[in-house]
């Protein structure tokens, strides 16, 4: 501990805490002003002796041993501007005695064996800890609720000590709850006086044990749930007391006073005397090697410090402040008198602040102020310009019977401290315990400063022993600016300014226990009182009633564009006007306008309908209600029309695309059904769109336009190059296709039955050109009528245009080497694989190609290898040439026998199948040559081996396609055989 010599405060402050003590009976005149405080208390008697040695309580002494009782309990205190007393945790000496913070002192003589008894009366396990003693183990169990449990230890060491709640689960909060005492062990007297340690250096004649703790209302309010983290004291205590409650230190002039320091709560507190030094002569019950003189001793949380004052000789009748330098002197704000509007409070002192006084009030046992009873306010309900007087009784026959000197009044507010509210007036103060009838009389500067409604007077007495009693208290309805105005709407809001606005308001004088008299309201600004337009009252003189009014159209529509204040009032039955309430008046000429609008699709054939409502014409729009004085409306309605207006509201209905309309711009939609669209003629069409405002004013219409197009593109000059062909490859077929409304997206060609719009041959379009390169191959000799339609963008197709070719055929039919597997055949029967570039077939699995159309000669190559095939018995066909029915009209086929691989032609005439002889040979290249004729013939030559010619009647039959591969099998075969580079031809061999 680091103990503090200051400079003496300066006299005015010294003077000022002086002042604030209890005037004594034979106080001396103070030698300078003080500010202005709390009255002078008064007390009845001659002054108390200097108090001595402290007395001996809390234990029973008995042959050595001290047996001491505790008995923890919850219970209250009465604190300075409280308006209830605080709910505490605290220690009382018996099961019947109430609990008090801090708790009994315990005064036991050095050697005792002391045993303290703890009965819990608390929700929680209690346990006791006296952090300074020694030879007693830390308890973290304690006392179970409705238990007890025993401590027992030498007082081997004299000194102060604290004892507090211990170290259970709540044994913080306990402490932080008043859970705390002062144990004091007595040291030998020394020459005949008391002295703290029992040396020379600690005699005193008098004594005062200073225990020193703070409260949070908040904790107290809820002890268990309470964060310890936000913990903030608004009082500061000396012995469970506040000043100006605190009881002073009783000496006289040339006497030594020791002052017994127990810091018992959780904060720390520098304790300062002013006028005189302090000997601190021990801590923590251990003697000081040097007593140390200090102005200030500060005391950590759970400190005890024992310090000897030596009041010098002089004048009878002086006092030495004693206070907490460090801290906050004051009881939760407390202030002087009532507020004054525009000047700042005076704040009261309080908190831990008491006097070594040489001049003592009387003794006296009464520590409890008078109660308060009976207390009214008339009139009531009151007006700012009445006279309030407050009466009530005042008694302390119950509370120690003394003398009720005064009382005061105070309202709402009990941070204003005791002794500066509103006196009390009566003949019976001073005279006995009781008053009846006591009254005073609230000042009207008072009243001004109050608000309008309920307020709460406080009051409480005084006794002559210097206690104030717990406040009593009454309600006050106090009219000052009359009756209430409230829910003040206007319709319609915003208006366009071109027709009445309804006024409705509602007037309440219920609160003030007044009735409604009238009401009135102003445009803009205020007028003199009484001269508004006056308002319709729904039930004029109740307490609370409906108001209505109109503003006409013609004030209305003189208001400029803009924002405008309609102001309402109303008045009382105590004739005072209230104060205004206020809507604002929002007159919109500005018309919403379209910001942006389209329509989807922007062109349509009559059947085409949006991407999102396939059966309607979607129309996007966009408007906002632009800024005209300031203000502006929300967009409220939209409508459309096709081509022609209508009238304002009659239009299709459009939707806000967030789904209401409460913005100032707002994107919306309209739906148009595709039906409407019937009669109309193909064309540019326009949908003419336009938006209301909240105000009611109606925007010009906009026009946003899509094209109805159902007539598909014109398709001319369908061209044919070469025509005739003369044997080529291609032609070009080419045309022109137009379309007055959309663009030409797509085309197409097809010979023979229609397939079908968007099935046949693709061509390729720029602007309205179309063209194809078709290839001839797949055409028969003779006259082909090519027909040629186009489609536009909304995909309507248009009639075909024609152009008739004369096509003799190019010599080559066919030709693939299976680079890209099968894909340039017409049809895969069977199983087939080409992924090595070539035609594998081990079972029955063939190619066809359909090329060949109505071919009189054809002639075919392609490669063979025999590979890893077996066929055993069978006899294999691996080339067939077929009719339109798909029916054999020649074929190759294969077979092994008696070892050696063989190949056969056979032919279809009228007859039946002729076959020439089985011939060796090995595979490689396979060429065949068939034409059709009465006198037809067909060759197969295998590799360079010719197999044989066959001829007869082939005039009836005409080649339609051909099968290569594993066409056919009369047995089963084995491995597989391969194909590769086929070509087919017309007029010379490939």
């Amino acid at each position: 501990m680091i103990l503090t010599r200051t400079p003496r405060l300066v006299a005015g402050f010294a003077a000022a805490l002086l002042a604030l003590g209890p005037a004594p009976a034979r106080a001396a005149a103070p030698v300078a002003a003080a500010p202005a405080g709390p009255a002078a208390a008064t007390f009845a008697g001659p002054p108390g002796p200097p108090q001595g040695p402290l007395p001996q309580t809390g234990c029973q002494l008995a042959d050595g041993t001290a047996t001491c009782e505790l008995w923890a309990k919850p219970g209250s205190v009465v604190l300075p501007g409280a308006a209830t007393p605080v709910p505490i945790w605290g220690f009382a000496s018996t099961d019947a005695a109430p609990a008090t913070v801090p708790g009994p002192v315990l005064v036991v003589d050095q050697g005792a064996r002391v045993t303290v008894t703890v009965h819990n009366g608390l929700a929680d396990a209690l346990a006791l800890a006296f952090p300074a003693v020694t030879g007693l183990a830390p308890d973290r169990v304690g006392a179970a609720p409705g238990g007890t449990r025993a401590y027992t230890f030498t007082a081997s060491r004299p000194g102060t000590y604290l004892y507090e709640a211990g170290h259970t689960a709540q044994g913080a909060r306990q402490v932080a709850m008043g859970l705390v005492g002062a144990l004091v062990v007595r040291a030998p007297a020394v020459a005949g006086r008391p002295s703290a340690y029992g040396d020379a250096a600690s005699v005193y004649d008098d004594e005062a044990l200073l225990v020193l703790t703070e409260v949070d209302p908040a904790l107290n309010a809820a002890p268990l749930t309470f964060d310890l983290r936000r913990y903030a004291p608004k009082y500061r205590l000396i012995n469970g007391k506040a000043f100006p409650e605190t009881d002073v230190v009783a000496t006289d002039v040339g006497r030594k006073v020791l002052l017994r320091y127990v810091a018992a709560g959780v904060q720390p507190h520098p304790m300062t005397l002013l006028g005189l030094d302090q000997s601190v002569v021990g801590q923590d019950a251990r003697p000081a090697a040097y007593p140390e003189a200090a102005v200030t001793v500060p005391l950590q949380p759970g400190q005890a410090v024992d310090a000897v004052v030596s009041v010098p000789a002089g004048p009878d009748g002086r006092r030495f402040a004693l206070l907490e330098s460090g801290g906050q002197l004051n009881n939760v704000g407390q202030r002087y008198g009532t507020t004054v509007t525009g000047v700042s409070p005076q704040q009261a002192f309080g908190g831990m602040l008491t006097f070594l006084d040489t001049n003592p009030p009387p003794v006296s046992g009464d520590h409890v102020g008078p109660t308060a009873a009976n207390v009214r306010a008339a009139p009531d309900p009151a007006s700012v310009r009445d006279a309030v007087t407050v009466t009530a009784d005042f008694t302390d026959a119950r509370n120690g019977n003394s003398v009720v000197d005064r009382a005061e009044a105070v309202v709402d507010d009990l941070r204003i401290a005791e002794g500066t509210g509103v006196p009390f007036s009566a003949a019976a103060f001073g005279a006995g315990a009781t008053v009846t009838g006591a009254t005073a009389a609230l000042p009207a500067e008072l009243l001004t400063t109050l608000s309008q409604g309920r307020h709460t007077i406080y009051v409480r007495g005084h006794d002559v022993a210097g206690n104030w009693g717990v406040v009593g208290s009454t309600t006050l309805t106090l009219a000052v600016t009359g009756a209430v105005t409230t829910a003040v709407t206007l319709t319609p809001n915003p208006t366009a300014g071109t027709g009445d606005v309804a006024l409705s308001a509602s007037g309440d004088d219920s609160g003030l226990g007044g009735t409604v008299t009238g009401a009135e309201y102003f445009v803009d600004s205020t007028g003199v009182t009484g001269t508004g337009t006056p308002l319709t009252l729904a039930n004029p003189g109740t307490a609370a009633t409906a108001e209505s009014g109109t503003l006409p159209a013609v004030v209305v529509a003189a208001l400029a564009e803009g924002r405008h204040t309609v102001l309402v009032h109303t008045r009382d039955s105590f004739d005072l006007w209230g104060p205004y309430a206020s809507a604002d008046l929002v007159v919109d000429r500005t018309v919403p306008t379209l910001l942006s609008g389209a329509v989807q699709p922007a062109a349509t054939n009559g059947s085409t309908g949006s991407a999102s409502d396939p059966t309607d014409l979607r129309i996007n729009a966009a408007f906002t209600d632009p800024t005209g004085g300031g203000v502006h409306s929300v967009v409220a309605a939209a409508e459309g029309f096709l081509d022609t207006g209508g009238a304002d509201g009659t239009g299709f209905t459009f939707v806000a695309l967030d789904g209401a309309f409460n913005g100032a711009t707002e994107n919306t939609y309209g739906l148009l059904p595709l039906s409407e669209l019937t009669g109309l003629a193909d064309g540019v069409h326009q949908v003419l769109v336009h938006a209301r405002d909240s105000a009611g004013n109606w925007g010009p219409l906009a026009a946003v336009t899509f094209t109805l197009d159902r007539t598909g593109p014109v398709t001319s000059a369908v061209t044919a190059t070469p025509n005739p062909t003369a044997r080529a490859a291609t032609l070009a077929l080419t045309a022109t296709a137009t379309d007055a409304l959309s663009a030409v997206t797509a085309a197409e060609w097809y010979e023979g039955t229609d397939p079908g719009v968007g099935h046949g041959h693709p061509m390729t379009v720029s602007g309205t050109a179309v063209s194809a390169t078709v290839a001839l191959n797949g055409f028969s000799r003779g006259n082909h009528t090519l027909r040629v339609r186009a489609r536009d963008a909304l995909g309507t197709w248009g009639a075909p245009g024609a152009v008739t070719v004369g096509v003799d055929p190019p010599n080559a039919i066919f030709a693939d080497a299976f680079t890209a597997g099968t894909s340039a055949w017409s049809q895969v029967v069977g199983t087939v694989s080409a992924g090595s570039g070539q035609l594998v077939a081990g079972t029955v699995g063939y190619v066809v190609d359909a090329t060949p159309a109505a071919e009189p000669s054809v002639h075919t190559a392609f490669d063979l290898t025999l590979g890893t095939i077996n066929p055993q018995t069978a006899t294999v066909t691996v080339h067939q040439l077929r009719n339109a029915a798909g029916n054999p009209l020649a074929v190759v086929q294969y077979r092994r026998s008696n070892g050696v691989n063989q190949f056969r032609l056979g032919l279809l005439r009228p007859a039946g199948w002729a076959y020439t002889g089985w011939v060796a040979a090995s595979g490689g290249t396979v060429r065949v040559d068939w034409s059709s004729a009465t006198a037809g013939a067909a060759t197969l030559k295998v590799g360079t081996v010719t197999v044989g010619t066959l001829t007869g009647d082939t005039s009836g039959y005409l080649v339609e396609s051909a099968a290569l591969g594993l066409v056919a099998r009369t047995a089963t075969t084995s491995g597989s055989l391969s194909f590769d580079t086929y070509a087919s031809t017309r007029y010379t061999a490939p």
